[in-house]
């Protein structure tokens, strides 16, 4: 029977988009046959659950994932705190931050959702194209699925481009403090793919302030920084390495 084939391909707690389905030999007029039968339950257009199952956000994104026509992930904030770095994270809201390219809208059934968080969907251009390395696989504790999201250290840069000026030398500041495992050799292909000289700017000036051993492993000369000055904080100091204006603390002047 095919239902059983499917229910044992399915994935407790995901959604299913209706594309999902046809790759499981399950067309649209099959899946309301079944939702009819109780043994799934639509919970908006093109997307459905298994009867009686529970799904969050994560459950939600791996439905995004399985859409050949979508490209979205956790990235920043959220990245990081899946890959246990939540305890150098501000505490506050419970913000689940995805990443999409831009012109990318989430559909309907995805963001119209009641997931018990808030999400906030960012699209960006930051990075030319990457190779894999730039994404690495999650696996959420005692689940039976695997999602796509950002590696530590592109996580980082794509926090940076998503935080206000001044949460730059404060949180985010903290949190690079307690990154002394980021790799070097995956720092510098990200950084000569990221399209922002602000991110750029902003992380070498921190990282240099964290004082890691991997930024001595920095090709610095291999990173388009752009020209001129650009002021970040109001009344800061200029930055004489990096052109940019920020606390005192973090600058150096000499």
């Amino acid at each position: 029977m095919k239902i059983n084939h499917l229910i044992a391909d399915w994935p407790s707690g995901v959604i299913a988009t209706q594309s999902w389905l046809h790759q499981h030999g399950v067309g649209s007029s099959l899946a309301r046959k079944y939702q009819q039968s109780g043994w799934i339950e639509r919970i908006g257009h093109g997307a459905w659950q298994r009867r009686g199952d529970s799904v969050d956000w994560l459950g939600g994104v791996f439905g995004l994932q399985q859409d050949g026509l979508l490209k979205v992930w956790p990235g920043g904030q959220t990245a990081l705190a899946l890959q246990g770095y939540s305890h150098y994270l501000p505490l506050g809201e419970d913000v689940v931050t995805l990443f999409a390219p831009p012109g990318l809208r989430l559909p309907g059934w995805f963001a119209e959702h009641k997931w018990g968080v808030s999400i906030r969907c960012i699209a960006a251009n930051l990075f030319s194209e990457l190779d894999s390395a730039a994404w690495q696989t999650f696996k959420p504790a005692h689940r039976e699925f695997e999602l796509q999201i950002s590696c530590p250290e592109r996580a980082v840069l794509e926090l940076i481009h998503a935080s206000e000026d001044e949460a730059l030398f404060s949180s985010v500041a903290e949190l690079l403090n307690g990154l002394a495992t980021l790799s070097p050799r995956r720092l510098q292909r990200l950084l000569g793919a990221c399209r922002s000289v602000r991110v750029k700017r902003v992380f070498l000036l921190l990282a240099r302030h964290s004082g890691h051993a991997w930024y001595s492993r920095l090709d610095l000369t291999r990173v388009d920084l752009g020209t001129g000055k650009r002021q970040l904080i109001a009344g800061g100091c200029l930055d004489k390495q990096f052109l940019i204006t920020v606390p005192e603390q973090f600058a150096d002047v000499s």
